[in-house]
């Protein structure tokens, strides 16, 4: 019996002890071989917009930019100190002259308005994998069209007004798709890329604000941009925000995945693609750049702003795995992706962010009457020439215009003909005559010549 119970007594200590000494194991482990930055502040993820705050006027720094400052490339600085460089400078325009002044010489306008001539120099090539085809729709007559090249890819969809490439293979696996993709791009467009960006059809892009933040960098080197996370050890884009890769990195991707075969291989999990690229990017020693501004405020956005400017968005790995955290503050007023899943909602923003304009204190000609022939004091003379033909009384003063006027109409302010009355020739008469002789009293001329119109 005593034997017995000291059997049970070991057997507990052993669970027990393998329970304790298990989870702490594993614990160590993942602190020697995953560097997993999990945000320790508990509100940290949670993005705030300060709406009270005071707008910032200085120039918006990439984190990516600060960084690269230390090194001796040239091409590695800010936008500002990018243009002087190339000896070019920037001049502030009136936007109201800009919106409503003399239309002339438009084209030589338009070339030298900052967004134009951008897009002339960084050429942006857009990659949309389409899964619903009126999210295509609205892409392709939205910012689509700002993009300088832009493909649409699709998994057994079909379309006349959208122009849906088919690789012509058999699509195992979402990364197959993308290496497939990256090969067509590569073989249609090698000798124009530059900058590519991958996004999914629910993603709307800014064009013009991507140029803004790759303009200073070359596009011959490595660059993988996007919003990176942590996920089982690896690092890498997630493709909720979009990602971009720069002409060098995706050369050196293409020679590891040239063909059907090898692109298969790479992944066959369906909905990790994002994840692959990141780990084969790293195995080429690519890594994901930091792309916050200096208030580490993020600039690719896998949620709608709609929850990233009220907070409202669950904590969740993109949050809480992100490899550089923003700080409560959301978003970059160079903000470059963000999540609109609806169509009816893509052209919203599109309107909002391209042709709603906004007067500010500064404007001049929205606020301005436009040029009138007639001065405002000679209006009632006007109208008495129009509609009395009465021109010989040069020196009538505005009282003895009202009263002529009120005589025909109930209220001069209505422009109402009045239903009861009508002036006849001897009640103008007496009206003139009395305000020539100096007579401020012509109640008499109105009430004893007036006909009532409602007898014939």
């Amino acid at each position: 019996m005593h034997f017995r119970f000291s059997k049970q007594k070991s057997i507990f200590l052993i669970g027990y002890g393998i329970g304790f000494l298990l989870p702490l194991l594993f614990v160590l482990l993942r602190n020697i071989f995953v560097t997993d930055p999990i945000v320790s502040e508990p509100l940290l993820w949670q993005p705030e917009y300060y709406l009270n705050k005071k707008p910032r006027q200085e120039e918006v720094v990439l984190q990516l930019w600060k960084k690269k400052n230390k090194t001796s490339d040239p091409n590695n600085i800010t936008y500002h100190a990018w243009l002087v460089m190339k000896s070019l400078k920037l001049h502030k325009v009136d936007l109201d002259k800009y919106l409503y002044g003399l239309q002339t010489e438009d084209e030589a306008k338009e070339k030298t308005i900052e967004w134009n001539w951008l897009k002339h120099r960084v050429s942006i090539t857009c990659v949309v994998f389409i899964d619903q085809l009126k999210l295509g729709k609205s892409i392709k007559v939205t910012w689509g069209k700002r993009c300088n090249n832009i493909y649409f890819f699709g998994h057994r969809l079909k379309d006349t007004e959208l122009p849906i490439i088919n690789v012509g293979v058999k699509i195992v696996s979402s990364w197959q798709l993308l290496c497939e993709a990256m090969n067509y791009i590569w073989n249609d467009l090698a000798d124009q890329l530059e900058w590519i960006i991958f996004v999914k059809d629910d993603t709307m892009i800014i064009p013009e604000n991507l140029r803004y933040m790759v303009a200073p960098l070359d596009h011959r080197h490595d660059y993988y941009l996007g919003h990176p996370v942590v996920l089982w050890g690896q690092v890498y884009n997630i493709a909720q925000s979009g990602y971009v890769l720069s002409k060098g990195a995706l050369n050196k991707l293409i020679q590891m995945f040239n063909t059907t075969e090898k692109c298969i291989k790479g992944g066959k999990y369906w909905k990790k693609e994002d994840y692959y690229l990141g780990k084969h990017l790293s195995s080429l020693h690519i890594y994901p750049s930091d792309t916050r501004d200096q208030y580490l405020r993020g600039t690719f956005h896998g949620y709608s702003l709609q929850n990233l400017l009220w907070g409202v968005a669950k904590p969740g790995y993109y949050f809480t795995h992100a490899l550089y955290p923003i700080k409560r503050e959301c978003c970059s007023p160079t903000s470059i992706t963000f999540s609109v899943g609806e169509p009816d909602k893509m052209y919203m923003f599109n309107y909002m962010l391209y042709h709603l304009y906004v007067l500010n204190g500064e404007s001049r000609f929205g606020s301005v009457p436009a040029k009138v022939s007639i001065r405002e004091e000679n209006v009632w003379r006007v109208a008495l020439k129009e509609e009395f033909n009465i021109t010989h009384l040069s020196d009538m003063s505005s009282d003895a215009y009202y009263e002529i006027w009120h005589s025909r109409y109930s209220e001069p302010e209505q422009l109402k003909i009045s239903k009861n009355y009508r002036m006849t020739p001897d009640a103008l008469n007496c009206l003139l005559a009395s305000y020539k002789a100096r007579n401020q009293s012509a109640f008499d001329c109105r009430t004893k010549s007036v006909a009532d119109s409602t007898k014939n």
